[in-house]
C-alpha cells in the first residue's frame, strides 16, 4: 500500500500500472460512504480527512510468496512512473 497526492495522481497511477500489466486498485472506502454504513452507522461531525485520505491510498500486488522478478517489476513501474511524472512537472 501507498499514498499518492490525491485522487488524481492515484487513478493516473492505477491506469500507468495497468497498462503495464500491474494490478492495483484503490484500497478503502470510509465506511461512512459505504452501503452498510450508511444503512447502519453514523458519521459525527465533519469529514476533514477521511474521505480525502482514502482517495489517497492504491494497493500495490504485494503479497507473501509474490516471485522478487514481480516485486522488481512492481518497483521499477511505481518508480517510473513517478519519475515521468515529475519530468512533466518540471517543464510546466
Amino acid at each position: 500500500m501507498m499514498k499518492c497526492r490525491g485522487l488524481s495522481e492515484r487513478t493516473a497511477l492505477i491506469a500507468y500500472l495497468r497498462d503495464r500489466d500491474v494490478q492495483s486498485t484503490f484500497h478503502y472506502i470510509p465506511l461512512h460512504s459505504a452501503p452498510a454504513g450508511r444503512k447502519f452507522g453514523r458519521f459525527a461531525g465533519d469529514d476533514v480527512y477521511t474521505t480525502a485520505e482514502s482517495e489517497r491510498i492504491v494497493r500495490l500486488p504485494m503479497y507473501y510468496g509474490l516471485a522478487e522478478e514481480d516485486q522488481d517489476r512492481v518497483i521499477e513501474a511505481v518508480r517510473a512512473f513517478f519519475a515521468s511524472s515529475l519530468t512533466s512537472k518540471r517543464k510546466e
